[in-house]
């Protein structure tokens, strides 16, 4: 109990599983889908291979979050920079979610994959387990954008710029990567981009007003 009292801010990850459900739960939802569209997304030629990138978010994502929480636990700089990727992380995943319920949207750039590598396969595999729907805003890129926000402005010692400019690059090939496979269409990175950098603002703003 009492490391509990101590470390109250690693609460917020039980919002993780909570998120997990809503999402599976409303993404199965039947309803009428608005078709995000934008010409040039068929611009952008398919590429299976990104599927590695895009799949790296599954690593990426949880993977900093942690960071920071096991860092939190004996630096208070890690704790406030833990404290503002959950906050303006998990507040944009719930936006998302409430976007989804209020204006189902979907995507249709799904198109037959004609090779038969295992990248190939992979991206089938992801198709099938990921419908099309709830696309826009894309959290796929709300959560990685605030998260290399957060790694940008993190006064910890080990974030040298050397791993701000990997977070940057791992971010612009996951964001990508989305695109590439076939899975976000401009419009939801775009809209996910910004609700991001929109919250990320509103945070900081209010700590400073908190701080005066």
């Amino acid at each position: 109990m009492n490391y509990l009292k101590q470390n109250r801010h690693l609460l917020l990850l039980l919002y993780l599983p909570v998120y997990l459900a809503a999402f599976f739960i409303i993404d199965r939802i039947p309803a009428e889908h608005y078709v995000i569209r934008c010409s040039l997304d068929r611009l952008i030629p398919f590429n299976e291979y990104m599927v590695i990138p895009y799949a790296l978010w599954f690593f990426w994502f949880p993977g900093w979050v942690l960071w920071f929480a096991w860092r939190s636990l004996e630096d208070d700089g890690a704790r406030e920079d833990f404290i503002k990727l959950c906050v303006v992380m998990f507040t944009g995943m719930t936006l998302c979610l409430i976007t989804y319920v209020i204006w189902p949207n979907a995507v249709d750039l799904r198109e037959p994959i004609e090779a038969s590598n295992l990248c190939a396969l992979a991206v089938q595999a992801i198709r099938a387990a990921d419908t099309p729907y709830g696309v826009c805003p894309s959290i796929h890129i709300s959560t990685i954008v605030t998260e290399a926000l957060v790694i940008r402005d993190s006064r910890l010692p080990v974030l040298t710029p050397t791993v701000r400019i990997y977070s940057y690059v791992i971010t612009a090939l996951i964001t990508w990567s989305t695109l590439a496979i076939r899975q976000h269409s401009i419009i939801d990175v775009a809209a996910g981009a910004l609700l991001a950098l929109l919250l990320y603002a509103g945070y900081r703003s209010l700590r400073s007003l908190k701080a005066k």
